[in-house]
């Protein structure tokens, strides 16, 4: 068992580098263009579901921009909630977020909730939603993050309080580009329900029927 966790950090690893690079190289324009066209397509899928909160990332760096999809929350009334990384135990604190001056500099130099000016939710508190940036997804639910495992972490975290709650809808949300035939997954890693691109919406359930 021990050589295959060993071979599947040693792929991961492998990935990130290879994934980091491709995005990293992304024009501006590229980037903005692929992240109109995906967060149309998010928002279709929200339009869809009567959701009233959902947990999303503040983008960093070469990350897909989810910052009109945070206004088009605000605008429909929904309670957009946003996650502030805790680097001593790798850690999430979730936050809701109602203007974007409640944001400062966080960990990693992201744009999180201010705690000067917000106070976390309760740490059993169960997000409707959860949409996750990533280096690489595929189309049964593999998502490779950047080695943390900080959403894995909230997930786990959480399950104790979902027999009173309906779990989180895992939405991944990156470009086409970061879609490969398969992401090394380990045991520790939670499954994503669905992947949005700019090429449209895949629903993970019926690709592992």
């Amino acid at each position: 068992m021990k050589v295959n966790n060993d071979s599947i950090c040693c792929d991961k690893k492998t990935m990130r580098l290879r994934m980091t690079k491709a995005r990293n190289e992304l024009s501006v324009n590229q980037r903005e263009h692929w992240s109109s066209k995906a967060i149309s397509y998010l928002i279709e899928v929200f339009e869809t579901m009567r959701i009233t909160n959902a947990l999303v990332y503040i983008p960093f760096r070469s990350e897909l921009d989810t910052r009109s999809f945070i206004e088009w929350g605000w605008d429909k009334g929904m309670n957009i909630l946003v996650p502030r990384c805790n680097p001593s135990d790798y850690s999430m604190e979730i936050y809701s977020l109602s203007h974007w001056d409640e944001l400062s500099p966080g960990a990693y130099g992201i744009e999180e909730p201010d705690p000067l000016l917000l106070n976390a939710l309760d740490l059993h508190f169960v997000p409707e939603v959860i949409i996750l940036p990533g280096l690489a997804f595929d189309p049964f639910g593999g998502r490779l993050g950047y080695g943390s495992g900080y959403y894995d972490r909230l997930y786990e975290r959480l399950q104790p309080w979902m027999d009173h709650n309906k779990p989180p809808i895992l939405i991944g949300l990156g470009y086409g580009m970061q879609v490969v035939d398969k992401v090394p997954m380990d045991e520790h890693d939670a499954p994503l329900h669905m992947l949005v691109t700019e090429k449209g919406i895949v629903d993970i359930n019926k690709n592992n029927k």
